[in-house]
């Protein structure tokens, strides 16, 4: 009778504690690294060209933490768990999509655990159909609530790209790495080891270019280094122009984003620009993650509506009467071309 009592407050909880010590660490790595995964998505789509939805090239890394700890634990409701607190992280780090991420990452979770159910434990297809399949989700999440897709080929186009990415960066890469945490090292052979190595070989890569990432950040920099075709190349910093402060009005309109009518102050870009005294014709705005607009000289002269606010050392571009795409945030280097 007793041994009996002792099995069952042993299995009291779903969840043990060493299990929702896996499930913190998983949801917070990939909560503050999704910053890392949208870096990825820019620098292809600025060294490859891509016309379109370059961030869903990579977008399997976002749900490679959520299959992973379902590979990990081998429990139901391990994939919404991790995808709710995944969200959580990425809303509290200061992410874009504010709460809505939060659902969004949820949403997937809960399609991950679904997508495993009809599928033997351990099942490679079960791996790929789930991280193929809730990677994907989010574009049609998206499109259900803001959208953003007008045309139907390019809306089927995008699905693809995330689908296919899922099947890669949500699939096969996590059931590799559960396997470098489970394999028993008498039950590897040649082939067991050559795909450890690749698998290792794809970890160091994505490492070392986040560790190079968020290394080559400024660290407690409160400034932009303003360069390029310039007579004055020079760090902007707000507290050498706060006699040119203005306060504006503006509302935010952008695909997943909408802010109403409010004031912001901040310093007109037109400000910043000509201290450079440019020669160029043409203005990029960069933030820490390569993402990036542009604006001709000639629409940023003289207009004041277009101004650059500071919070806490972030700075963002609040662009009156231009699309939410404009109002970029963490910008950390401007060039003029």
């Amino acid at each position: 009778m007793k041994k009996r009592l002792k099995i069952n407050q042993k299995n009291k909880y779903y969840f043990t504690t060493k299990d929702l010590v896996t499930i913190a660490i998983i949801s917070s790595l990939g909560g503050v690294l999704s910053t890392y995964v949208g870096y990825l998505g820019n620098l292809i789509n600025r060294f490859f060209g891509v016309p379109f939805g370059a961030g869903q090239f990579m977008a399997g890394l976002h749900m490679f933490w959520v299959i992973f700890a379902i590979g990990m634990l081998n429990k139901k409701g391990t994939g919404t768990f991790v995808g709710i607190l995944k969200g959580f992280v990425e809303f509290l780090s200061g992410g874009k999509l504010g709460l809505f991420v939060i659902i969004l990452s949820g949403i997937q979770g809960l399609i991950a655990d679904l997508s495993f159910l009809p599928f033997k434990k351990d099942s490679t297809a079960g791996y790929i159909v789930a991280g193929g399949l809730s990677t994907a989700a989010n574009v049609f999440i998206f499109q259900i609530f803001f959208a953003p897709y007008e045309a139907l080929p390019l809306f089927l186009a995008i699905s693809v790209v995330a689908l296919i990415s899922g099947f890669v960066f949500a699939g096969v890469f996590p059931k590799n790495v559960v396997e470098l945490f489970k394999v028993k090292s008498n039950d590897e052979g040649k082939k067991v080891s050559l795909k450890r190595s690749i698998t290792l070989g794809i970890i160091g890569i994505l490492a070392l270019g986040a560790a190079s990432y968020y290394l080559t950040q400024p660290l407690g920099k409160d400034g932009i280094d303003i360069s390029g075709n310039v007579d004055i190349p020079y760090t902007f910093y707000p507290q050498n122009f706060r006699n040119e402060e203005v306060t504006i009005n503006a509302e935010l309109k952008g695909d997943y984003t909408y802010v109403g009518h409010k004031d912001y102050n901040g310093i007109p870009l037109n400000s910043i620009i000509k201290k450079s005294n440019p020669q160029g014709n043409k203005i990029r705005i960069i933030a820490k993650d390569l993402y990036e607009v542009s604006f001709s000289l000639e629409e940023i002269y003289g207009n004041n509506e277009v101004i650059i606010t500071e919070n806490n050392g972030s700075f963002t571009l609040v662009a009156k009467g231009y699309a939410g795409g404009y109002w970029i945030r963490d910008i950390n280097r401007i060039v003029i071309e």
